[in-house]
């Protein structure tokens, strides 16, 4: 069937279409009962997951996987083949009335309600309209008898969720969590600052200039403002010890940076976190107040999950800088590492273990089928 399989693909890529070279190269992939399923009816299947892989996988891990798809289509077929002979060998009946509703809504969901775009769909498929009728009837026969399993009475015993609790203790371990709220203030354009220097100077006062041939004496008794690189200094002393003071201008500032300091100043005189979230934070989280909820410590950054796990329950932190911006951090609850009690999570493990137990029960059913069937892969 693999060898088969292989070259339907390769006539279909080739020609260019599936429809074509189905017309060209195609055989029996498997019989089950009186139903036979063919190559094409396999590619059909898998074309549309052997686009993904493609764009997945290369060279024999892409080989590998088709041949998996592949070896999953037709075994989908089979059981759906199954499922249909069920059905039927029941005396089930599908309303051609529901037939031409799930048509009906095909052509409006994927061709607008152009009838005609359809029609014109099938034939280049090669598809007639009453085929498609049959596989609209084998699909609504198959969800229907899923459905019908999996609403079959399932009952889920204390025991078994309280087994399924302590079988599976480490599922219900929880770290250390915070309930946590931040605001975030973007970095802006750094900017000079307003200044009024005073002219740059210099004045020299003497009491005494004193000196013979190229030596001379100055006596320094006055202070002397003398120009520097970026500002003045102030220079005073006497004799030949002085001492020099630069006044440097103040560095250029960033005005966000301002606004940070600010929020955090407000926040040391007790206002709300809560609401200069709201009016300043250029968080996602600024409408609901900076709230992040319970998380882990797997959720922030390091430098910001270090300052959010070191406050207690109340305590807001100091300005973090970083190099987006500035955050500001507050704890509102904190809940150290446990494990989940049993009461809170009983009612998602009987979900778990009902959902297990409907999905074991239907591939007993499938395999029941197999059982009974004669099946034939070629």
């Amino acid at each position: 069937m693999k060898r088969a399989l292989a070259i339907l693909a390769v006539a279909m890529l080739g020609w260019g279409g599936m429809s074509l070279a189905a017309d060209m190269v195609d055989g029996v992939a498997a019989i089950v009962n009186d139903k036979v399923i063919t190559y094409s009816d396999v590619f059909m299947l898998v074309q549309p997951v052997d686009w993904e892989l493609r764009r997945t996988y290369s060279g024999q891990e892409l080989e590998d996987q088709r041949r998996k798809a592949e070896a999953d289509a037709l075994n989908s077929l089979i059981e759906r083949a199954l499922i249909v002979q069920e059905f039927d060998a029941k005396g089930n009946k599908v309303p051609e009335t529901v037939i031409d509703q799930e048509i009906d809504h095909r052509i409006t969901s994927e061709f607008g309600g152009d009838r005609a775009k359809f029609i014109k769909t099938l034939e280049a498929e090669h598809l007639t309209l009453s085929q498609l009728r049959e596989q609209e009837r084998e699909h609504i026969v198959v969800q229907f008898m899923r459905n019908h399993k999996a609403q079959q009475a399932v009952i889920v015993s204390p025991f078994k969720i309280e087994k399924y609790y302590q079988d599976n203790l480490e599922k219900f371990k929880v770290g250390d969590q915070i309930k946590l709220r931040m605001i975030f203030i973007k970095r802006g354009e750094v900017v000079p600052p307003v200044t009024n220097a005073p002219e740059q100077s210099s004045s020299v006062s003497t009491n005494q200039v004193s000196g013979t041939n190229s030596e001379a004496t100055v006596a320094l008794t006055n202070t002397v403002s003398v120009p520097v690189a970026n500002g003045t200094a102030a220079v005073s002393g006497n004799g030949t010890n002085s001492s020099v003071t630069a006044e440097m201008p103040p560095p250029p500032i960033d005005l966000q940076r301002k606004l940070a300091e600010e929020i955090l100043a407000k926040l040391d005189t007790g206002e709300s976190f809560e609401s200069l979230a709201r009016a300043y934070s250029e968080g996602k989280e600024a409408k609901e107040g900076g709230d992040w909820g319970w998380i882990g410590r797997d959720i922030l950054r390091k430098e910001l999950n270090e300052t959010a796990f070191s406050l207690k329950a109340g305590q807001h932190s100091r300005m973090i800088e970083t190099a987006e911006g500035y955050y500001i951090l507050e704890v509102d609850d904190v809940k150290p590492a446990h494990t989940t009690p049993l009461a809170e999570v009983r009612d998602d493990i009987e979900k778990t273990l009902l959902e297990e137990q409907r999905t074991k029960m239907q591939e007993d059913w499938v395999k029941d089928l197999r059982a009974k069937a004669y099946i034939r892969v070629f």
